[in-house]
């Protein structure tokens, strides 16, 4: 009996299969798969254009290149999330303002946001935590508002919907992350979306040394090397075709742990408004409500055969990088705050008294009935 694994990619014969013809064909670079899997995600997330890169942080760098904000622009952001989030604002000299998350959502609460904005804030940057769409319609109808643009940091959010409008669609551009542990995987990579078609061709563009579409040795911009190559599409490719099959499981295994979780009293899960659909990426249990610390109740859960980890038990601002702000390159030209005196106790709280618990598909019955029971002999 397996220690149950909160990474498990699903992963078969059919991804061996797309790269055994990828070798075979001597054809390694970004090609016909990655072609393939572009129209797959583009069709599925029901967006104009998906345009594949080499991981999600290259996505989340080309983005924010795309929309030509200026040195010492402000995107507000949230804390309670991966470090790629604002290290991608930092890469062009842009500062970051971290603005509190919702107490039951866990993201970027948008009643914060219009008190955040400054002559020098240019884009707004929620992040679908967790797979749960931010509050995309409000924040939409902020950045019209102030004539600010809205990135989608979807790396997360693969399966997320709002009133049955999948996440990528909302803003000027989105992200993907295709790293191993996400819903929808090629090892590394990534995908940006956006029904934007100048800004889906400045994607495609600076993503290959500041090309045109028609390749060869002339390049109109500066631009970058981030491609994806065809290996890592093919095993894209395949995994679209299994889209329904893992976001179905997972939602299984997620469900089943909610009602373990209703029926006790002291701890709580990442509230999921009505109208929306999580896209189960992280099953993440609450525990403000208790005395147990997180740590305490993963080293509970690993004696019981069970794997589980605190994820963001530490703040983006809290980092180092960002105590020490004044050793970044930019901060020779760019004024940025004292990340020091940042406080979002919302944030904060939630951090401390979280983790995650597994919610791979690959789960037996078996293996959910004995993560309910372990939640249940933790917290009881």
């Amino acid at each position: 009996m397996r220690d149950i694994p909160f990474v498990d990619p699903y992963l078969d014969d059919r991804e061996l299969q797309a790269v055994t013809d990828v070798m075979n064909s001597r054809f390694l670079v970004e090609g016909k798969y990655s072609r393939e899997f572009e129209r797959k995600f583009a069709e599925f997330t029901g967006t104009k254009h998906a345009i594949t890169c080499n991981n999600g942080t290259s996505a989340l760098h080309l983005a924010i290149e795309s929309l030509d904000l200026p040195p010492g622009s402000e995107v507000i952001t949230t804390p309670f999330t991966f470090i790629a989030t604002s290290n991608s604002i930092l890469f062009g000299g842009l500062i970051p303002k971290f603005v509190d998350v919702d107490s039951d959502t866990w993201n970027l609460d948008p009643t914060l946001i219009e008190s955040a904005i400054t002559e020098k804030t240019k884009a707004i940057m929620p992040v679908h935590i967790f797979g749960l769409a931010a509050d995309m319609k409000h924040m939409k109808e902020i950045a019209e508002r102030h004539d600010l643009f809205l990135i989608e940091d979807a790396a997360q959010g693969f399966g997320a919907q709002i009133d049955g409008k999948h996440v990528g669609g909302f803003g000027d551009v989105a992200t993907f992350s295709l790293y191993a542990t996400k819903n929808l995987i090629s090892g590394e990579g990534g995908v940006l979306t956006t029904n934007n078609d100048e800004i889906a061709e400045k994607l495609d563009s600076l993503k290959n040394h500041g090309r045109t579409r028609e390749g060869g040795y002339k390049h109109v911009r500066v631009g970058f090397n981030y491609r994806m190559t065809d290996l890592q599409g093919a095993v894209a490719s395949v995994q679209m075709d299994k889209a329904e099959e893992i976001l179905s499981r997972r939602k299984l295994n997620a469900q089943l742990y909610r009602d373990v979780v209703d029926g006790i009293d002291n701890i709580n899960y990442q509230h999921v408004p009505k109208g929306y659909d999580h896209g189960n990426y992280i099953f993440a249990i609450d525990t403000r409500a208790t005395k147990k610390k997180p740590t305490e109740a993963v080293a509970e859960f690993k004696k019981n055969g069970v794997l589980a980890r605190p994820i963001y038990d530490k703040l983006s601002y809290q980092q180092e990088n960002f105590k020490n702000i004044g050793s970044w390159r930019w901060a020779k030209v760019i004024e940025y705050p004292d990340y020091n005196s940042i406080n979002c106790p919302v944030a904060e709280e939630i951090s401390r008294n979280h983790f995650e618990i597994p919610v791979v598909p690959s789960l037996t019955h078996e293996e959910r009935e004995r993560v309910s029971e372990v939640i249940r002999k933790v917290f009881i």
